[in-house]
């Protein structure tokens, strides 16, 4: 991935993220996947996009590579990796120092007020010059 093309947000971790083993629970990885999807919309649509965001996560699939614990330095890189009719995937990687420490990819669904999935609006089109053609 090019690296132009992937967000890049650093994550606190704080002292409720950790159980009682000592290090973030797993849970709390998609929290951390949230926030790099939220950074990488703030960042790439408008305001008023936001605003009127109708995305629900439809699947969300995470490989934890190694634990993260209370203090240690954590980015989370996120892109998008797939544009379809009326999804959106988001591919993310948590890094802890610059070593991968868990990597998900999660499936957007775009709905309307009823829960039922319908065609991306624009705004989301748009996005589609990030991965480089509709799938």
């Amino acid at each position: 991935m090019q690296d132009d093309l992937v967000d890049k947000l650093e994550i606190q971790v704080r002292y409720a993220d950790i159980d009682s083993y000592g290090h973030v629970n797993n849970a709390v990885y998609l929290s951390y996947f949230e926030l790099g999807r939220i950074n990488f919309l703030k960042n790439h649509i408008s305001s008023e996009s936001i605003e009127n965001l109708s995305i629900v996560v439809a699947r969300a699939e995470i490989d934890y590579l190694s634990e993260i614990k209370l203090g240690d330095p954590l980015t989370c890189e996120t892109w998008i990796s797939s544009v379809g009719r009326s999804s959106l995937i988001f591919d993310s990687v948590l890094r802890k120092g610059g070593r991968e420490a868990a990597k998900a990819r999660i499936t957007m669904v775009h709905v309307d007020g009823k829960g039922h999935s319908e065609p991306l609006p624009e705004f989301y089109r748009r996005l589609t010059t990030h991965v480089g053609s509709i799938t």
